[in-house]
């Protein structure tokens, strides 16, 4: 464990809404920033991030990656051409800032954006995945040079908003008037945009993935926008992946102005925990962090798309939607003569497999509660969805 993993331990979910702390820290750090990109959303930020920052690098940009939350280790938050930031370079750089964070009290996230600032200093272009929301996130604290927005849908609703419109408004004011990458999205979001900037590219209408194509080695489609058609490919598995690899490669496009062919395929063989990951093949087994409706529907297709046919063992925290995700998940394991596992997740934020089977209970879902989970004793072909806390859960008991 790292000096800055001490020094916060415990207060990884201690969240303050507001801006100012993290603005008072940045202006006492004193540093030249290069160039950055913004990434909110619902779901897909996450890739998207890791697909940009990785085409940069691979044209011979000095790309810096911020992103939230990590599966095993908390370097996994920060990485320049994507590779994590040594146990070194993170104490080094915590030293450094210790002092700031304290004055300041800043949270966990609040901390590790700062970090990440600091770490990223000598970066040509560095990019930032939000953490939750956009308006009052730590990362929309300083200045960017372009805004993405991926996906927009029902999550965090207690501190976002309970309608779509309400949620895209907060995701929506990281672009206030730079410009932004709209991914696929709902009208009304695309509408709501063009009052928070005068400059949007919106997915299906300025760039697209077209004839996508899945397999268990990966995604190909041909991209298309009003420049080029390129055929190509990516080991990340699903339709909305294609539409994350679409949008990553026109918001590098936009950065970089041109992008080479060749290098790109290279930057799209990115490989990422958790996004449909195929851990084991034999029995199979599928490693997803999907974990509202939205998300859940997403892995759901992406099954029926390539004909799987696996139990499914689920777990959840207490702030998200698992009735309907419960529902979602059922509905495609009896479809198809399988099972629905649930499991604890251990923490306050976490729910136990006892309350999950109370919560199936009550809607009439069948499920097998499972109380300590280990990814060696699965012995048939099983998806393992929910959330990064349960992967990382899951993954530590090998």
């Amino acid at each position: 464990m790292t000096e800055f993993e001490r020094f916060l331990s415990g207060k990884e979910f201690i969240w303050k809404p507001g801006t100012e702390r993290v603005r008072r820290a940045v202006s006492e750090l004193n540093i030249k920033r290069g160039k950055s990109v913004i990434v909110a959303g619902t779901n897909g930020k996450g890739s998207t991030s890791h697909l940009i920052a990785s085409i940069l690098s691979e044209h011979g940009i000095k790309t810096g990656l911020f992103t939230s939350p990590h599966v095993e280790r908390v370097n996994e938050r920060f990485k320049i051409d994507l590779r994590q930031v040594s146990d070194r370079k993170l104490d080094e750089g915590f030293g450094k800032l210790k002092g700031i964070i304290e004055k300041h009290g800043l949270t966990y996230f609040e901390s590790c954006f700062l970090l990440s600032l600091y770490l990223f200093r000598d970066c040509d272009i560095s990019i930032f995945e939000v953490g939750m929301g956009g308006r009052l996130d730590a990362t929309n604290a300083v200045e960017h040079d372009l805004a993405v927005l991926t996906h927009v849908d029902l999550d965090h609703e207690r501190f976002l908003g309970s309608s779509i419109e309400e949620i895209a408004r907060e995701k929506l004011s990281v672009a206030r008037g730079r410009p932004l990458i709209l991914s696929a999205n709902r009208k009304e979001v695309l509408e709501l945009s063009r009052s928070y900037t005068n400059t949007v590219f919106h997915y299906g209408v300025d760039f697209r993935a077209e004839r996508v194509r899945l397999s268990l080695n990966g995604t190909s489609f041909l991209y298309r926008d009003g420049d080029v058609e390129w055929e190509v490919e990516t080991p990340l598995i699903g339709e909305h992946q294609a539409v994350n690899a679409a949008t990553a490669i026109f918001s590098s496009k936009f950065l970089l102005k041109e992008l080479d062919p060749d290098r790109l395929r290279k930057a799209l063989k990115v490989k990422l925990p958790g996004r449909f990951q195929v851990f084991r093949k034999n029995p199979l087994i599928i490693l997803d962090v999907a974990h509202n409706p939205d998300a859940v529907r997403g892995t759901v297709r992406t099954l029926r798309k390539l004909s799987l046919k696996v139990n499914v063992l689920y777990s959840g925290l207490k702030d998200k939607r698992v009735g309907e995700i419960l529902e979602i998940l059922y509905s495609y394991t009896s479809s198809c003569g399988r099972r629905l596992l649930v499991t604890s997740i251990e923490g306050g934020r976490g729910l136990s497999a006892k309350e999950i089977s109370a919560i199936a209970g009550k809607m009439g879902v069948e499920v097998i509660p499972v109380e300590k989970a280990r990814v060696e004793e699965i012995e048939e072909d099983t998806i393992i969805v929910g959330s990064f806390y349960l992967l990382s859960q899951v993954l530590s008991h090998r």
